[in-house]
């Protein structure tokens, strides 16, 4: 298939979060009811690469079988390509995330006959609404939960990437309203992002923010400002290169040395390295159409904007590199 054929530009029904900040250690009423309502209906799910190399191994697909069955959408936007699960009609108008399933207690009910050992691993207090009358919504149950993405673990916040370039800023953000229950405690947001494995994921997605603003000033956005300088490429060719960041096993020298990775429920080290040989790839490509343009650098992107310098991934996805700003009380003390 082509690859402008996967850009389905579905999103005008879905919410795209806005920020507020918010303080990381500012005390916090807040739990999770963990049925999905708020955070898998109605909002569009962003991915980064790293993301899509993760949800692989929940799906056990490779990320082109995603695409092609249409679980991962792609559309441009502001000029740079991005990339959401699709979704599919919820309750009427609503549309929920591809992955998202709701069950009723008459639902839970016929798990309980037809699938014992998956009932089993339902909560307590799902098993028994099985055992009561009526047909009601009892929970949701996301398909990759063990891999889902950065947006989903943080929801209904949102650590800004470029933090510790404006470190007078909030660190975090509001990005989404969603319901309190009677669950809640108190916490703060940083313990809230800690306690959904976020660590794994910060590194990769600053890194991939500083590849697009890499790729838009080697003139590879997709932009009408008269002020832009593009890459003299055809519409499907630019396409094909942002595509293929969400798509890993289009590689040829990942599905060399991670033929059947995805196959594995998880390997954390093993997606480090796939990461880094799409990100590198894609950066080694893009640097070797500039050249071949003849194009001086200086001449691509953004009129008065100065030429990105090559991302170090090195640098940018050092286990040791902070992720969060130190406690403030911390520092006080």
């Amino acid at each position: 298939m082509a690859f402008m054929a996967y850009l389905r530009a579905d999103s005008s029904k879905l919410s795209w979060p806005t920020g507020r900040p918010v303080e990381l250690d500012a005390p916090l009423d807040w739990a999770c009811s963990g049925r999905g309502w708020n955070c898998c209906v109605g909002n569009a799910i962003p991915l980064t690469p790293y993301d899509v190399v993760r949800v692989r191994h929940a799906t056990h697909k490779t990320s082109q079988q995603m695409i092609d069955e249409g679980l991962t959408t792609f559309e441009w936007r502001g000029g740079l390509m991005t990339a959401w699960f699709a979704h599919v009609p919820f309750q009427g108008n609503k549309r929920a995330c591809v992955f998202y399933e709701e069950l009723t207690n008459d639902g839970v009910r016929r798990v309980r006959e037809e699938e014992p050992e998956r009932f089993a691993s339902f909560p307590p207090e799902v098993q028994r609404a099985a055992d009561r009358t009526g047909d009601y919504r009892v929970t949701a149950l996301c398909a990759i939960h063990a891999n889902r993405p950065e947006a989903c673990r943080a929801f209904p916040f949102m650590l800004r990437s470029d933090w510790n370039e404006q470190p007078e800023q909030p660190a975090a953000e509001v990005v989404h309203r969603c319901g309190t229950c009677a669950l809640k405690k108190k916490t703060t947001v940083r313990q809230v992002m800690l306690d959904n494995d976020l660590e794994q994921f910060w590194r990769p997605a600053e890194a991939w923010r500083i590849i697009k603003l890499y790729l838009v000033s080697r003139g590879l956005g997709h932009a009408n400002d008269p002020k832009y300088r593009s890459l003299p490429l055809d519409l499907s060719t630019r396409t094909e290169i942002w595509n293929n960041c969400f798509n890993p096993d289009a590689f040829d020298v990942v599905a060399e040395r991670f033929p059947d990775q995805w196959h594995i429920s998880e390997d954390l080290a093993g997606d480090d390295q796939i990461l880094r040989l799409v990100l590198t790839s894609t950066l080694d490509r893009v640097d070797a159409l500039v050249a071949e343009s003849g194009i001086a650098i200086e001449d691509l992107g953004l009129i008065g904007e100065p030429p990105a310098v090559r991302p170090n991934l090195d640098r940018l996805l050092d286990p040791s590199r902070p992720v969060l700003p130190v406690i403030a009380a911390a520092v006080a003390s």
